[in-house]
């Protein structure tokens, strides 16, 4: 039987999505090789969210065949749905008829007798234009996975548009996966001794979205999935801010195991530019919802992401930005450049000059530094629990709740234990035992 390499470019959901078709291909007997070199097959995960995301993408599918020429290359995901990688991919699937993949690759490669026979089009590609998928696509239950934090995939999808974003392009519109197969697989992870479960999708506020559900759904989720006897923990993946209203937040904080870290994506904290953005908040409003966090939860981590350099943005709205992010002092910012995105609103407007743009992320990831700095040291001295991952450099590693890494001597634990330790040093926003 054929061996299989796979990769994945960009968010959770793509490595999710990895991992999923990974089990069906060995289900249906292929081998799975961490070397590009012996496999038979390469599956790239592509993502488009940036232009640099894009190259990259580009840049992987033509290193796999360099390796390896003879491997039957397969682009799937944002950047392939969007962008011809025909010339460079021996198949392209796009962000769909991911569950036609098996048929897809025998056909390529006939690896099946003659009695196996399939009829499919030979481009299912829709190359250019948004996804017309409308029901969520099960790619089937993962039962294990590779981190100690399991990643659950519970939605695809996004209605939002905001000018800068090309994923509603690439994922289309929002549909949510079953109930009955998010918590069956939560169960199964957890029996596998995963013990954290997180949240993922394209915009898992919108979950249920296309029922007439509000964001309240999430929270319910949350609950069924909090009666899982041996989890020790449920993180949400990116929330959109009008959606953690007083209502979403009385119901999720009945569910004792969801963390206390909220990423509640900002984008910039200047109203002109959010306007521009086509995001539906002010910062008024932002404010507003880490104030309700903060009343709920003690000490919650609120972290973000902040775009610089957006389309006509000027010196005063990218001061606005920063000092509004010293106002809500972040636990963590993800600082990234503007990237124009083709077929995007923001893709038309006015251009920051480059040598700009790389100034103000630098001045940016400073202040992101020392706001992360300044959280993490509020934990010196105190005892946190820590979920232990992985090792490097004679450490053990772990997350708190609040996702803040914590490194332990290495002869002192192991991946996948839990532990509550005492705090004597901070360094750089990370504590160590």
């Amino acid at each position: 039987m054929p061996k299989l390499y796979m990769h994945a470019l960009g968010c959770k959901t793509n490595h999710y999505e990895n991992q999923a078709l990974t089990k069906q291909l060995e289900e249906a007997g292929f081998t799975l090789t961490q070397n590009i070199e012996d496999a038979d097959v390469g599956i790239l995960n592509t993502c488009t969210v940036t232009a640099e995301a894009g190259r990259k993408s580009r840049q992987y599918l033509r290193r796999m065949k360099k390796q390896n020429s003879n491997i039957l290359s397969v682009a799937m995901g944002c950047h392939s749905q969007l962008e011809d990688l025909s010339e460079i991919a021996d198949l392209v699937i796009g962000t769909t008829n991911r569950n036609n993949l098996l048929e897809l690759i025998s056909k390529h490669l006939n690896f099946y007798d003659e009695d196996f026979s399939i009829e499919l089009e030979d481009d299912l590609r829709p190359i250019g234009r948004p996804s017309k998928e409308t029901e969520y696509e099960e790619l089937g239950i993962v039962t294990s996975q590779e981190n100690t934090r399991a990643e659950i995939k519970i939605q695809d999808g996004c209605n939002a548009f905001c000018t800068y974003c090309a994923i509603p392009l690439a994922r289309g519109r929002v549909r949510s996966r079953s109930r009955a197969n998010i918590i069956r697989e939560a169960e199964l992870l957890v029996e596998n001794d995963h013990k954290e479960i997180v949240l993922t999708g394209i915009h898992i506020c919108s979950f249920e979205k296309e029922l007439g559900k509000t964001s309240v759904a999430l929270a319910e989720l949350c609950l069924e999935l909090n009666e899982i006897k041996g989890l020790e923990r449920i993180r949400l993946g990116s929330l959109e801010p009008l959606s953690v209203n007083k209502e979403f937040l009385e119901q999720l904080r009945k569910a004792e195991k969801v963390v206390p870290h909220f990423h509640l994506s900002l984008q910039s904290g200047s109203d002109s530019v959010l306007k521009r953005m086509r995001r539906e908040y002010t910062t008024i409003e932002y404010r507003k919802v880490v104030d309700n966090i903060r009343e709920i939860y003690e000490e919650p981590a609120i972290t973000t992401d902040i775009m610089v350099g957006f389309p006509e943005e000027t010196e005063a709205e990218y001061n606005e930005s920063l000092n509004f992010i010293e106002e809500i002092e972040f636990s963590q910012i993800h600082v990234f450049p503007y990237s124009v995105r083709p077929g995007t609103k923001a893709a038309r407007m006015q251009q920051v000059p480059a040598e700009d743009v790389k100034k103000r992320s630098e001045i940016m990831l400073e202040k992101a530094e020392k706001l992360q700095s300044e959280y993490a040291k509020k934990f010196l001295g105190k005892e946190v629990r820590v979920v232990l991952e992985d090792n490097v450099d004679n450490y053990i590693r772990g997350f708190t709740d609040r996702y803040l890494r914590v490194y332990l001597p290495e002869e002192t634990g192991h991946s996948g234990q839990v532990k509550n330790v005492f705090i004597r040093k901070v360094e750089k926003g990370d504590l160590f035992v």
